[in-house]
């Protein structure tokens, strides 16, 4: 197919959501509740006001709120919203019972939801709603013996997406959300913000008719910047022209790369010139991973899909942790559907499905006889590939040892090592993660 016949896709459902609202007036009879982060064995693994930005900034279009009942029960028996569209996960805002009953909080009330002690967010409650914790974690991400064809063993509180849904409370409160205290970004992120209005109109600006989409949650290794360069070349006939870097920026686990250094070190690679900037922006979306292997890739999907991006790469394990899920159940997916899942077709084939188009990519590696970064169709010495090992890079990093060229660009390491000398350790620890809670991304005003 050629690309020129290719047209920036509408957004999934058809409209962004805008969930931004100026000039509401506070009552002083709305029952307030603050936000607080979820916390498992010490560590934050969810702040929801991540989930309330996406949602409000239209990254999650067409979803506008937090789930009901009914609206949890679709997405987990057919992956999709109640007016059809796929949507892959529950969204849902638990609260601790005893709060609700303190506040005296009612179905059709609107609650005013805090940040940092002070304003920041609407919840117009439809629905106050119980549920079984381990059994929406289980739902959500499927289980060996009902799912097969994705899920090779059970998942454990050892998963970060699946310890988000057991560890919540099991009373929810379900319905639209919206900002009425619009945050400030602080430096770093403020200048990778692009929510899919900004994005869109940045791509219109540039002249991207196609753009293909990265999905991060790591600095840069050589291995990445060969895949963006490859597989903005694959599926047309001619390249796309924008290479959409979007970083998930959100709760960390220890030993993980600090969200700073992720965002830097993918600036730097076209800063540079390593790849052309004409051709590249780096940008970021709110979302505490749930770590969900190929449905995650279907939000991921719907995120890039209505920030305009035409295409989207998925590469071996994409958006997965551990070994609970078939490495190529994502690819699987995107080919010919899950139908364990509900999902019975690729998802750019199914009714009211995604318009962004799948790129399916081969595991890359570093072939030791060619000198170069290779993968199965470009060589023949796949016996002798030496894979990026990103425990062996943490490995060598935290023993102070400067990798090679061939592993990360000096430009790269440099940022790590900026971030490393400002958290004084190079990667996500307990310090690190006090400090992020603290402080979050955003500043919000008092009012």
């Amino acid at each position: 197919m050629n690309s020129l016949t290719i047209n920036t896709p509408e957004p999934h459902g058809g409209k962004l959501v805008n969930g931004v609202r100026n000039n509401v007036i506070v009552k002083k009879e709305y029952p307030a509740l603050e936000i607080e982060p979820e916390v498992d064995m010490g560590i934050v693994i969810r702040n929801v006001y991540r989930e309330i930005m996406s949602i409000a900034y239209g990254f999650f279009s067409p979803l506008d709120r937090f789930m009901t009942s009914n609206e949890v029960e679709r997405v987990l028996k057919e992956r999709r919203l109640l007016d059809g569209w796929i949507f892959p996960f529950p969204i849902i805002f638990d609260v601790n019972p005893e709060k609700i009953r303190g506040l005296s909080i009612r179905e059709g009330d609107s609650v005013l939801l805090k940040l940092k002690g002070n304003p920041f967010a609407m919840l117009e409650v439809e629905e106050i709603w119980k549920f079984n914790p381990r059994e929406i974690a289980d739902r959500t991400f499927g289980t060996p013996d009902k799912n097969p064809d994705a899920v090779k063993r059970a998942f454990d509180h050892k998963h970060p997406g699946w310890s988000i849904y057991a560890k919540m409370s099991g009373v929810a409160l379900g319905g639209k959300v919206y900002i009425i205290n619009e945050p400030k970004f602080k430096a770093v992120y403020e200048r990778f913000w692009y929510p899919p209005e900004k994005s869109r109109t940045e791509f219109a600006k540039r002249g991207w008719r196609t753009v293909i989409a990265h999905q991060t949650r790591n600095v840069p290794h050589m291995g990445h910047e060969h895949l963006m360069k490859q597989a903005a070349f694959m599926g047309d006939t001619e390249p796309c022209n924008g290479i959409l870097v979007n970083a998930i920026v959100g709760s960390k686990r220890l030993g993980d790369f600090v969200d700073e250094a992720i965002l830097e070190g993918h600036e730097a690679v076209d800063k540079f010139g390593y790849i052309n900037p004409a051709r590249h922006l780096v940008s970021m979306t709110l979302w505490d991973m749930r770590y969900g292997g190929p449905l995650e890739s279907i939000l991921h999907g719907i995120v890039r899909q209505n920030m305009g991006c035409t295409h989207h790469m998925f590469g071996r394990d994409h958006a997965a942790t551990g070994d609970y899920y078939d490495p190529y159940s994502t690819q699987a997916l995107w080919e010919n559907g899950l139908p364990s899942f509900g999902l019975n077709a690729s998802p750019f084939d199914m009714d009211k499905g995604l318009k962004i188009r799948p790129v399916n990519m081969q595991e890359f590696w570093y072939c030791p006889v060619c000198g170069e970064i290779a993968y199965s169709r470009t060589c023949a010495h796949g016996d002798r590939a030496e894979r990026f090992s990103g425990s062996f890079i943490r490995g060598l990093i935290a023993e102070g040892i400067k990798p090679p060229p061939i592993i990360f660009r000096p430009e790269v390491y440099d940022i790590i090592v900026k971030w490393w000398r400002e958290f004084r350790y190079p990667f996500v620890n307990k310090r690190y993660l006090e400090i992020k809670e603290k402080e979050l991304e955003v500043d919000i005003e008092a009012k």
